[in-house]
Parts: structure tokens; sequence; C-alpha cells
């Protein structure tokens, strides 16, 4: 049913053709994956980029299981489509809804309207297998693949796993080419398993856009499987439920959030780091059992989390340890918050 494909492979920031005795390894991990990949097309709304109204353009998906869903990047519906429609491999075509928003991770959930169970059997006959994080390895060679350019003919960069845990844990970082051509589609191995899903993310900033600038700068980020079929995640969103980042309301010296200590420099008022006691001179040392000993690393642990997710701290003041769990909340405005 699914075709066999012949491209161009990206290497970096370099194209070469390669023939068919060195291309048949990519192909055929790209192969694995070919059929759960979809091209999505939205109609209608609008897209601002860089104070810019801009046409909208096609993205690429990833068909999650047999219920329908398709998880792709949150980049792709700035506009606020009125309708989205599906291209499968096989070019069917399916129209779907927005299911709900991961905005702490920039990940879309669609589901299928008129869901064919035979479609999605024939399908997931053969699914593919997801990587855990610790299997994988810093330079092993891994490759990004989309279908927004063609359906037929997916798009392919290849190059290396440069690191996890990046942008506050959340992240995989590759230094194969991703970008708007092949956000929300897949970060594999070179037997076709699942890494993660590619999506533009930064360090500085929340914005939905943010980490589109790296685009072919060798720095592209995708989400480990791992982490998004995690109940809270994936069980969330198929709800219908948006998700957001957790914060506490606790601030470290902004140019000390590197190198600084765990010492909070300030506590935003009625933050749940307020509510629950915590003051400024607190010094983290621990949270939920796990040591900490710098603002980094205490930043690392929470900006991966969900509001509604509970945090109990450590804490160390005035030469006493006390103990604190709080709830973290939805982001504030106008504030920095950990």
């Amino acid at each position: 049913m699914y075709k066999l494909f012949f491209v161009c492979l990206l290497v970096s920031t370099s194209t070469f053709c390669f023939g068919e005795d060195h291309s048949l390894p990519i192909r055929r991990a790209v192969n694995v994956v070919a059929p759960f990949l979809v091209r999505i097309d939205t109609i209608g709304g609008y897209e601002k980029m860089g104070g810019e109204l801009v046409n909208e353009g096609a993205g690429s998906g990833f068909l999650l299981d047999r219920e329908g869903f398709v998880l792709t990047s949150a980049f792709h519906f700035l506009h606020e489509p009125t309708s989205i429609l599906l291209q499968f491999s096989d070019g069917t075509k399916k129209v779907a809804r927005k299911v709900a928003t991961d905005l702490n991770r920039m990940l879309t959930l669609l589901k299928i309207e008129d869901k064919n169970d035979d479609f999605l059997n024939t399908i997931f006959a053969t699914p593919p297998e997801i990587r855990t994080k610790d299997s994988m390895l810093i330079g092993e060679l891994c490759i990004a693949v989309g279908v927004s350019l063609s359906r037929e003919e997916p798009n392919i960069a290849v190059g290396i796993l440069s690191g996890k845990n990046r942008i506050w844990g959340k992240a995989l970082q590759t230094d194969a080419a991703v970008g708007p051509n092949n956000y929300g589609g897949l970060l594999i191995d070179r037997q076709g398993k699942l890494l993660g899903l590619l999506v533009p993310l930064s360090m500085m900033s929340d914005e939905l856009t943010a980490g589109a600038e790296m685009y072919d700068a060798g720095v592209g980020m995708a989400i480990p499987f791992e982490d998004i079929q995690k109940k809270t995640v994936l069980g969330q969103l198929k709800n219908g439920n948006d998700l957001k980042q957790g914060v506490t309301g606790i601030q470290f010296k902004e140019n000390r959030i590197f190198i600084g200590e765990a010492v909070i420099d300030a506590v935003q008022p009625d933050s749940p780091a307020d509510q629950a006691g915590m003051k400024t001179g607190d010094q983290i040392i621990a949270i939920d059992g796990t040591p900490v000993n710098s603002a980094m690393q205490v930043a690392m642990n929470l900006r991966s989390r969900y509001a509604g997710e509970t945090a109990t701290f450590r804490l160390l003041r005035q030469e006493q340890e006390k103990e604190i769990s709080l709830v973290l909340s939805t982001p504030m405005k106008k504030k920095k918050e950990q």
C-alpha cells in the first residue's frame, strides 16, 4: 500500500544525493514510519510572524494510535484555522479537528473526524517502536523527516543526536536541519525507531514561534516520545485539556540563573510559593527528593512541569531544614518565574 522513497538526503546544512547503496539504510528507516506521517493542510484563519500577516502553509503530523489521534507542532495552528485536512501516504484524505494544545512543549493534538477502523488497523499492523531517552546515545545518527512539502516524497535531513534534556529538560537536540518544512514530523534513528516529534523551542521565550529562528543553524529540537506517552501529557490532551507550564512564583537573580546557587531572590505575592510559605533567602536543596545544587538545576526540574502538578521542596532556612509542598499554577504575567 505504501510507497518506497528515493530522495535527496540533507546532511546537517549541506545537501548530497546518494546512490542506491548509500541511501538504502536511511530510506528503509523512513519507510518504517512513512505510513504514520500525515500532511496537514489548514484552511481559513490568519498567521502572524514578525508583525506581518502571512499565508498559512502545510505541515506534518504523526498518527499516534488506532483511535485516530494525530500529534503535530502547535506552530502550524498560529492562525486558528477553520478546517483541517489530513493526507496519508496512500493518498487517503481525512478531515480532522483540534482537540487540545500543550503550550509547555508546543504540541497540538488532532483527531480524525470520520474514523475508519479498517484503515487505521491496516496502518497499525506494524507500529513503530519508541526509544527511551536512556537508550539514546549522544552522537548517534538520527533522521528528521516531514511531509509538508510532498506527501509522496518526504523531506529528509540527516544528522546526529547532539543533546538530551535541552530547553529546560524538555527536548532532544539534533544538528539535522529542522524547520517549518518538517515541524510536526519525526526524529527517528537508523532503524526507524521513534526518538521525538519535531517542534520549535527556545530557552528565551515561550511564544509559539520561539526557536523557529534557529532553522538551518544546526540546532533543532524534538520532544521525546517517551515523555509524550506519559499519562500526564497524552491522557490530558486526549481529554481535551490544554496544558500549560506550571510555575511556583520563585525567582533567582536573573544574571545568575545559569551559575548561581539555588537561593531564592524573590517570591511573587499570591503565588503558590508565597501561599506555601517560601521566603526570600531560602536555599532549595532538593525537589521531590532529588538533590539540587544550583539555580539551573531548579529551573531544569520545574520548567518542564505542568500547572496542577505538585512539587515538594526541601529548604535550608537559617541553617534549619524545612519541607514545603505546593501545587504549580499557570504562568503569571510580566514576571519570570521558575
